[in-house]
């Protein structure tokens, strides 16, 4: 009872205190929730993994839902052209270093398509999109945590390079940021206004609904809770009420949903085992690092040769990598606020796109291979 009370306290805590201290907002509350659940979990504290993993499965569609009710696709396709081409160039980067991962640790790991799956999730959308393709295709529970922690490991050191230097670096290859069309003005956007109770009790109904929707079809049309039919059926109905302009621009619908990914990063963190991932858990840093340095190279090479800019190259790889919560910190490194609405798009874009492509590649690469 009182894990799960600090669980779901933490991430209000978080959120109001990257309001009121810097060093907070320069962090990023993602990482510090990741960092919260890996003491809660990796100390002399004992937790029941079984709330965590409960809070986990509970955030997942919840955070999927929220962040999708707050979409705008028709103004992304018409205002931010030069942002989709280069997500679209990191999807096809990421999925070529899966295939990689996969043909060199086929035979090695288990559910090696499985995993093939996840990683895309992973990398083009977020950790939530990993944990929802895992959960729809049925994968181990051991293979996604040592995965997650893998990551962990990977994504905490290029997140070090991405805050320091990566600016200078990929300014000797790829041309500076210049001016465009697209738009960069936060202050208009209500999903991502402060939510009042009102607000916060309507976001989460609607995306409640859907789910109760998602669920009751699946029984009807399976005799179960299908979870492949639910993750994408979550992912394509909160796409579809999105156009609804009433639903679209609920108040802070998109800080609601950050909330529960704050909550899914906790529970995850406390769920981490760097014990097990010494041990046993070598092939894992090696399958996850082939498909995102892979995919990083590959994404780097395609930007160079559609000529996509320094600071879009980094706040969209930024997005796909670690999704919309670390466009803040990272746009503040990169002293340009003019990109923060641009990694929103393509975070919210890896966030829908990831759950179809991820697991449809798991599906093709197990049947081909």
């Amino acid at each position: 009872m009182i894990q799960a009370l600090v669980m779901l306290i933490a991430p209000i805590i978080l959120t109001i205190g990257a309001r009121k201290f810097t060093w907070i907002e320069k962090i990023g509350t993602v990482i510090l929730a990741y960092a919260t659940g890996i003491i809660m979990g990796n100390s002399f504290i004992e937790i029941d993994t079984q709330v965590s993993k409960s809070l986990v499965e509970a955030a997942v569609p919840l955070s999927i839902g929220l962040l999708l009710i707050s979409s705008d696709i028709k103004k992304w396709a018409v205002e931010a052209r030069k942002t989709i081409l280069s997500f679209v160039l990191c999807l096809i980067a990421i999925t070529i270093g899966a295939t990689v991962a996969y043909t060199l640790f086929n035979n090695q790991l288990d559910e090696i398509n499985k995993l093939a799956g996840m990683s895309i999730g992973l990398y083009i959308g977020g950790t939530p999109n990993m944990s929802a393709i895992g959960l729809a295709l049925q994968a181990n529970d051991e293979s996604f945590i040592l995965m997650n922690t893998a990551d962990m490991v990977l994504g905490g050191l290029w997140m070090l390079f991405l805050l320091s230097i990566a600016q200078k670096v990929f300014g000797f290859i790829l041309p500076p940021f210049s001016e465009s069309k697209e738009s960069d003005d936060l202050e208009k956007v209500e999903a991502l206004k402060g939510p009042n109770p009102k607000s916060i009790a309507y976001s989460i109904g609607v995306t409640l609904l859907i789910l109760g929707v998602c669920v009751g079809i699946s029984i009807l049309l399976f005799d179960k809770m299908d979870e492949i039919f639910i993750i994408l059926g979550v992912t394509t109905v909160s796409l579809a009420v999105s156009f609804n302009q009433k639903i679209r621009n609920i108040r802070g619908s998109f800080l609601v949903g950050e909330y529960f990914v704050l909550l899914f990063c906790i529970g995850l963190g406390s769920l981490s085992n760097f014990q097990e991932l010494l041990n046993s858990g070598s092939l894992y840093i090696g399958f996850t690092g082939v498909v995102m340095f892979t995919g990083i190279i590959i994404h780097l090479i395609l930007a160079k040769i559609f000529k996509i800019d320094t600071d879009t190259f980094i706040i969209t790889s930024t997005a796909c990598l670690y999704g919309p919560a670390f466009v803040g910190p990272i746009a503040n490194s990169l002293k340009n606020k003019k990109v923060i609405l641009s990694g929103m798009t393509a975070g919210t874009l890896g966030y829908a796109v990831a759950n179809y492509w991820g697991i449809l590649f798991a599906e093709i690469i197990g049947k081909l291979f």
